[in-house]
């Protein structure tokens, strides 16, 4: 059997660890705080409430829509994107007021709820959530905090306007962002729009806050990131 490229053996073992690291968390006991140690149920319901304390409000769609008279494509990328945003922030709020229910003892604790208290116990993000958020490999900690900026982004571009660089990152299909923006190039221009594509030119510009104006056509991207090689910014071009 023929070895490994390098760089797929590199990859073959860090998914090895993390496969172990996850098997090896998920065997954890419950135990509790009388010899020193702490009650799990306990943690779990802390963890609860803080992420619960954090929860933004839902966006207020209906209204959203009546201030757009005839939406722009992109305006109907962002309803989609609330949409979905609000159908996670909602589970996300359920769930965790059932699983603090369930730890007291008020409802029974079902499969799913043993379920996410366990992935909160392991600092992972419960299987349930990833079913309607952007395809992560995050843990927890990290995972909400890319939850939160996403809302913060959604927040500015109805409050504001549309961002001058978006966070692709941050939507939950961002092929739908892309392809609204060909639509309004073409419906401006007057193209065809199964003629149309998109290209890409990479600046030299590291600091959000510099962009102080809209590109005409297109738009600025932040939050992509290279792997197994990197952008060579003197040449213009790929480097490893």
């Amino acid at each position: 059997m023929f070895g490994l490229h390098p760089n797929a053996e590199i990859q073959y073992f860090s998914n090895s660890v993390k496969e172990l690291w996850v098997n090896t968390l998920s065997m954890q006991t419950s135990e509790g705080g009388e010899s020193g140690g702490f009650n799990r149920e306990d943690y779990i319901a802390k963890v609860a409430s803080e992420i619960q304390d954090k929860l933004p409000e839902e966006f207020d769609i209906f209204n959203i829509k009546k201030k757009f008279d005839v939406p722009s494509p992109t305006q109907v990328v962002l309803l989609q994107e609330l949409e979905r945003f609000n159908t996670l922030l909602i589970l996300m709020r359920n769930s965790l007021l059932d699983l603090k229910r369930a730890l007291v003892g008020e409802i029974g604790m079902s499969q799913a709820l043993d379920d996410l208290a366990n992935c909160i116990f392991n600092g992972q993000v419960p299987p349930e959530w990833l079913r309607f958020a952007p395809l992560s490999m995050k843990n927890l900690v990290n995972w909400f905090e890319h939850f939160l900026r996403r809302h913060k982004q959604y927040q500015a571009w109805d409050e504001v306007e549309e961002p001058k660089v978006i966070w692709l990152s941050g939507l939950h299909i961002p092929e739908s962002y892309l392809t609204a923006l060909v639509q309004t190039t073409c419906r401006g221009k007057g193209w065809a729009l199964d003629k149309s594509t998109l290209y890409t030119i990479v600046t030299k510009e590291f600091d959000v806050n510099n962009i102080t104006k809209r590109l005409e056509h297109g738009t600025y991207v932040q939050g992509i990131y290279l792997e197994g090689a990197r952008w060579n910014i003197q040449k213009d071009c790929l480097d490893y």
